[in-house]
């Protein structure tokens, strides 16, 4: 029995569910897209978790079933020692996460000290561990997972 089923639909009938999608952040829009340019220098280092802060406070993923079975999977999986890399930029002392919401969720239910990140820009924070970087530009597409 398969688990999945192959059906066509139309591209207009696709849609995302509202509550699986925070809202768009245009800085990480811009600082993402100017990563991958070599424009915005990368690093990568440990960073506080209680530093870290989500783009949309209001966006809750573990409030929804798909979304929670997604932060359990997670969690699970750094459980067992395949942690999941964070890609944040800096804002005054904080750590905006802008698109890692599955993983930051399941960080926070795990409370670890520091969490790995891909820092979009030079961080300015003592508190920073194990800075590594920058990170040169033909290496981005495989830390951040597009090739």
């Amino acid at each position: 029995m398969a688990f999945f089923e192959k059906k066509r639909v139309k591209a207009e009938d696709v849609s995302i569910d509202p509550g699986l999608r925070p809202n768009d952040d245009a800085t990480f829009d811009l600082l993402f897209g100017q990563a991958t340019k070599g424009i915005t220098p990368v690093y990568f280092g440990a960073v506080p978790l209680e530093l870290c802060i989500p783009a949309d406070p209001d966006y809750r993923p573990d409030t929804h079933p798909i979304g929670a079975q997604a932060i359990e999977a997670t969690f699970q999986e750094g459980a067992s020692g395949h942690f999941s890399n964070l890609i944040v930029y800096p804002r005054g002392r904080w750590f905006v996460v802008s698109d890692d919401y599955i993983p930051l969720f399941a960080y926070l239910r795990g409370s670890p000290d520091y969490v790995p990140c891909w820092i979009l820009g030079k961080p300015d924070n003592e508190l920073v561990k194990d800075l590594q970087g920058p990170i040169a530009p033909t290496d981005l597409p495989k830390a951040f997972g597009l090739g």
